[in-house]
């Protein structure tokens, strides 16, 4: 009984000291941007391992200050709208208490990515481009004038209406962005644009929240950029 009691107290203190090695933890700000360096205000980036995982949220200039683990391998997703990105590489910090702060950065490429101009929306049944919404042109113009790059305009409407006229109509935002660039100095040629009518909902066309959301316009990369 002495030889058990003492077994078992051995080993509650040998599990407390590696719980309390196993908890240390290092203050981590990480950035995320994509590799024109543009930040995603409120992206979500997903830290897992075999035992634990957790989400941090981005604020607007890409990062988030949080405390980070060490001694356990992460693997790293990052989620921009409905837009899911993996890395490949490993966030590992070492054991170690001198390891105060930390400081990651993540970079993803976004060719043949499809991503959501976030603050861009269509009045129902309309393709007009507010001016409010204009801002958000103005950071895509910025893009394609620092950038060699080429883009897909996708545009989508809500279910509200036929197919028929969906069609045309997602077209045709598509159509308006496109002209707001080309009057901004971006040449037509690396524009492509294309609609989707109502038939890629990604958000829920039963709430008019989610109508008006689906009301949109995503922007595709078309070829790679190369740094000069």
């Amino acid at each position: 009984m002495k030889m058990y009691a003492i077994f078992l107290i051995s080993i509650c203190c040998f599990n407390l000291a590696l719980s309390s090695n196993y908890d240390i933890k290092t203050e981590t700000t990480i950035t995320l941007k994509n590799e024109f360096g543009i930040a995603y205000p409120n992206a979500k980036i997903l830290f897992s391992s075999n035992d634990t995982s957790f989400i941090v949220t981005v604020n607007d200039n890409g990062q988030s200050t949080f405390k980070l683990l060490q001694g356990i391998e992460f693997n790293v997703s990052c989620f921009i709208g409905n837009e899911k990105f993996d890395f490949d590489d490993i966030i590992y910090i070492e054991k170690n208490k001198n390891i105060y702060q930390a400081n990651i950065d993540l970079q993803f490429d976004l060719y043949d990515k499809i991503f959501e101009l976030k603050n861009l929306f269509f009045q129902s049944a309309k393709y007009e481009i507010e001016k409010k919404y204009f801002k958000e042109l103005d950071n895509l113009i910025v893009l394609l004038k620092e950038k060699d790059i080429d883009i897909e305009i996708a545009g989508h409407t809500d279910n509200i209406g036929n197919d028929i006229n969906n069609q045309i109509l997602s077209e045709k935002r598509a159509l308006s962005v496109k002209s707001f660039l080309v009057k901004n100095a971006i040449d037509p040629k690396r524009i492509t644009c294309v609609g989707y009518g109502e038939n890629q909902p990604i958000y829920d066309n039963n709430t008019a929240e989610g109508r008006e959301k689906n009301r949109r316009i995503e922007i595709r990369i078309l070829n790679k950029w190369k740094k000069q």
